[in-house]
């Protein structure tokens, strides 16, 4: 593990490796992506729309 890689990003590659797993394998509306790149790309994308989806005030959010 490289010392700039940090504990949240091994979760998150993580999470990201198991729903590539875990994909449906017959779903018509979400069809299964063979490609890792393609579907890493694609999980961003869900991700960064799950996060503009959240009601979150500025309030609540603080730095380190």
């Amino acid at each position: 593990m490289t010392p700039n890689m940090n504990l949240w990003s091994v979760k998150h590659i993580g999470l990201a490796a198991w729903t590539y797993l875990n994909q449906p394998l017959f779903d018509v509306e979400k069809p299964i992506v063979w490609e890792m790149k393609h579907f890493w790309y694609l999980y961003k994308i869900q991700l960064l729309e799950n996060c503009f989806q959240k009601q979150i005030s500025s309030q609540t959010h603080y730095t380190q």
